[in-house]
């Protein structure tokens, strides 16, 4: 049976929304990738009573806990007083810590607070959990059924936290890989209720769930597999696939390393509007060899733009017009002609619009490398004109 694992994030700045809690996201992605699943997550304000009451109440579903925050010097930091009183022990002080501390000031020529001391302390037969960033060590409690694990809010504490100190002592006690994986796949100009449409109906096997992630201008959409059944896995995949067709531009990571190397020491050269170099910005974490030009005053029509195109004599241009009444314009130059469209822009937020404008032309550019039709209709951004022309 699978480990039951759960999370919790402490602290009022969290459940009131004034800080986004990114680290629970992380640690639900990160204790995945190890092919372990997280049951459920919990957030719980400064309040001792509160905490003390979930902390009994999960040691007795959960086999792992891991408790995020609430470990820093000040009153409102009270997540080790509240497993000890969940416990029922004593809070003691850790001497190894308290040197640990004071050497970390002592190395930058200050005097650690007072107030610091309470880091030391910990919940009595606590098992210390190195923090080689900050003053906050993080510790390992059992109580009942459940171990329980409490990190710093400090993402870049936690992570490093948990890659090197949680997860090897999770691979003891758990094994050194759970059942359950993930396989990703990144799709464009697919909108989230039409996948949904599209995937939620259809007959999925035992153990294979859908997870959707909006991530403008992608949609990251998941297989979350708790199974063993590598036929059951294949069929999956490749009903997913067939839904999805070429929409998909990734797989695993949003990465284009092979775009990247089909386009070295290519003639590229790129012409822009109304994305405001935001495709040039795109085009350049793949590769720096080409030519980018923001030109305001570009052609608003497809027909146009494409005429415009022709006229540059370059082997493979990809350009954004300008907005015009009917849409924004995007046309590819290759060898074999000019492909162009007008899209309509429904977005408003103007980053958004850039984003999305850049990834559009991007996509056309991607289709042609891949050999695939240029221009496909995509949901969330709708096709007002379409123009072909023979080089």
């Amino acid at each position: 049976m699978d480990p039951v694992i759960e999370l919790v994030s402490t602290g009022d700045e969290v459940l009131t929304g004034l800080i986004t809690d990114t680290n629970a996201g992380w640690l639900s992605q990160r204790l995945l990738e190890q092919g372990w699943q997280v049951r459920r997550r919990f957030t719980v304000g400064d309040d001792k009573a509160d905490l003390v009451e979930l902390f009994e109440q999960r040691s007795h579903h959960a086999d792992i806990v891991i408790v995020n925050g609430g470990l820093g010097p000040t009153s409102d930091d009270i997540s080790a007083e509240a497993m000890a009183e969940a416990a029922g022990v004593s809070l003691a002080l850790n001497q190894h810590w308290l040197e640990v501390m004071q050497e970390k000031y002592n190395s930058r020529n200050r005097i650690m607070p007072e107030s610091n001391i309470k880091q030391a302390m910990l919940p009595e037969g606590a098992e210390l959990v190195d923090n080689p960033i900050g003053t906050a060590c993080g510790f390992a409690v059992q109580h009942n059924r459940a171990l329980f694990f409490f990190t710093p809010g400090v993402p870049s504490e936690l992570k490093k936290m948990m890659d090197e100190e949680i997860l090897p002592r999770l691979r003891s006690r758990l094994g050194q890989q759970g059942r359950s994986q993930v396989q990703r796949y990144f799709l464009f100009g697919l909108s989230e209720s039409g996948l949904s449409d599209r995937l939620d109906s259809l007959p999925w096997p035992k153990g294979i769930t859908l997870g959707y992630r909006a991530n403008a201008p992608t949609i990251e959409l998941k297989l979350i597999i708790d199974t063993d059944d590598h036929e059951a896995i294949a069929q999956a995949e490749t009903q997913l696939l067939e839904q999805v067709g070429s929409h998909l531009v990734a797989r695993d990571e949003l990465t284009f390393d092979a775009l990247a190397a089909q386009l070295h020491n290519r003639d590229l050269v790129i012409f822009e509007d109304a994305s405001g170099g935001r495709l040039t910005d795109t085009l350049h974490t793949l590769t720096a060899e080409f030519e980018g030009h923001y030109l305001a005053g570009l052609p608003d029509s497809a027909d146009d733009l494409a005429q415009w195109l022709k006229g540059s004599g370059r082997t493979i241009t990809l350009a954004i017009g300008a907005e015009g009444p009917q849409g924004i314009p995007l046309a590819l130059l290759t060898e074999q002609g000019c492909e162009a469209q007008t899209l309509k822009m429904h977005f408003r937020d103007p980053l958004m619009r850039r984003r999305l404008l850049a990834f559009a032309a991007f996509d056309m550019l991607r289709r042609h490398q891949q050999g695939l039709p240029v221009i496909i209709d995509y949901d969330i951004l709708p096709r007002s004109e379409q123009v072909s022309l023979p080089r």
